[in-house]
């Protein structure tokens, strides 16, 4: 896949987002957060990227040359400025875009053993919308995800499984646990 192709694939996903808050599925989207961090604060501390947030251009870092080619990444925006996403995933949405362009570019010397750092956010996404920050936490309709300390999160254990009934076996519980039942897109 060319660099090109890649964006446009991971544009189309962006695109094809409910961008509607449902809360149902909370639980799977912190996690997924949670795995977010683990796997930034790895190729973070592996590239030695100047950076206090977790939520930044990687691809930038790395090697600032390669892009994402600016009409798709205004197309994308449009599309998520109209769906009235938030300003938080208007924020990282270039650089899931441009990572996508370097991860797909045959010169990009990356490490072999690190795990795609968006691919769990991407999935965030398209379970159930977005989220917010503020005051230090990542806030969901349900909970919330301390950010500080993100870093410290590299030594955690990876997530064993993102497929999608992994995914609602932690929604399930996590709704069991907090509500004392399960909720769902209309509960």
């Amino acid at each position: 896949m060319t660099p090109d192709e890649a964006v446009r694939a991971v544009a189309d996903r962006l695109r094809a987002v409910d961008w509607t808050h449902h809360g149902y599925r909370s639980w799977s989207q912190a996690t997924l957060l949670e795995e977010y961090f683990r796997r930034m604060a790895l190729w973070t501390a592996a590239y030695g990227c100047a950076t206090h947030t977790p939520f930044y251009d990687l691809a930038q870092c790395i090697d600032p040359a390669v892009r994402a080619d600016q009409v798709v990444v205004d197309e994308v925006m449009q599309a998520i400025e109209a769906a009235d996403a938030g300003w938080d995933v208007e924020d990282v949405t270039p650089f899931i875009l441009h990572w996508a362009a370097l991860r797909a570019t045959p010169e990009a010397d990356l490490p072999e053993g690190l795990e795609d750092p968006f691919e769990p956010l991407l999935l965030l996404f398209e379970r159930d919308g977005a989220f917010h920050s503020a005051k230090g936490f990542v806030n969901f309709e349900n909970l919330s995800v301390v950010m500080l300390k993100w870093r410290a999160r590299a030594s955690r254990p990876p997530l064993a499984d993102l497929i999608p009934g992994a995914l609602d076996e932690i929604d399930r519980a996590g709704s069991l646990r907090q509500f004392g039942y399960v909720m769902s897109r209309e509960r």
